[in-house]
């Protein structure tokens, strides 16, 4: 049986793609399950999916997938903010969507697992209009391990997208082409990036009567690490009308000394409302560097 895990952040349709897989499966006779994992989490907050995939036995764990033969890193700066390699067998398969190289992507994770790389943003960009990267990264975990025939996706996303399947699938088939392998490192080093998580109580675990002293607010969370792409104000277009900071829902845009507007971006979880809303169009969003 297969096991993979789909880190993404809400929006990016993690939990279509573990669907789509799960029922190409299906489609070709074997067994299936797809399910995902999160709370009330807002568009841009970190998320997490799960597919399994057996052969010829029925699926009865209903549980999360702990030991991944295959983590799918839909958004980089996912792995700066969780550990997206927890549990990965040591013969999995690590597939992310970056501009980065394979091999620079490896050396983030110490060489100790292969790595396929896509820039499945600029795919999606080009021939989807968006930057929903969740069909085009199934053309590079299918490069990575053929689970299911690419021909067999077709169905799946003939049924969820109608219309605009055709061009889904031709970002899958372009992810597929152009995914870049990395093989596992002979003498895997030590991880470049080192990921050390702040533990912090969850209401679970607090004890009952325990007093709450002080209002909730995002402002005490980095919401910006939920961002995959940031506001840029255009001085020349900008007319200082302040609709950005009326509209914005984490009250995160103010104005400097000259009366300019900007974001604060360690607040900022790259919504787009500000850009939507801007009269003028002053405001563009751009993908976060990596």
């Amino acid at each position: 049986m297969l096991e993979i895990r789909f880190h993404g952040r809400g929006g990016q349709g993690a939990v279509t793609s573990a669907e789509m897989i799960a029922l190409a499966a299906i489609a070709e006779g074997k067994y299936a399950q797809a399910f995902p994992s999160f709370g009330p989490e807002r568009r841009g907050a970190p998320v997490l999916a799960f597919v399994r995939v057996s052969e010829d036995k029925p699926i009865k764990i209903r549980a999360g997938i702990t030991k991944p033969d295959m983590v799918v890193v839909m958004d980089p700066s996912l792995a700066r903010i969780t550990d997206v390699t927890a549990g990965l067998k040591d013969d999995g398969t690590v597939v992310i969507n970056t501009k980065r190289s394979a091999g620079e992507i490896q050396a983030v994770f110490g060489g100790k697992w292969p790595v396929v790389t896509v820039n499945a943003s600029a795919i999606a960009r080009e021939l989807l209009g968006v930057n929903i990267v969740n069909t085009t990264m199934l053309g590079a975990m299918l490069r990575a391990l053929p689970v299911v025939k690419t021909d067999s996706l077709e169905g799946p996303l003939n049924h969820r997208f109608g219309a605009r399947a055709r061009s889904n699938y031709q970002a899958a088939l372009r992810a597929f082409k152009e995914a870049a392998v990395k093989e596992k490192s002979a003498t895997p080093e030590k991880p470049k990036m080192q990921f050390t998580p702040e533990r912090v109580l969850t209401w679970k675990e607090m004890l009952p009567g325990c007093a709450v002293t002080e209002p909730g607010s995002t402002a005490q969370y980095s919401t910006g690490d939920w961002r995959s792409q940031r506001p840029v104000w255009n001085h020349d277009l900008c007319i200082k009308c302040g609709i950005c900071y009326l509209v914005c829902p984490q009250e995160c845009i103010s104005q400097d000394e000259q009366k300019w507007f900007g974001a604060n971006l360690y607040h900022c979880y790259g919504c787009g409302t500000c850009s939507t809303e801007c009269p003028t169009r002053a405001i563009s969003m751009v993908e976060e560097g990596e």
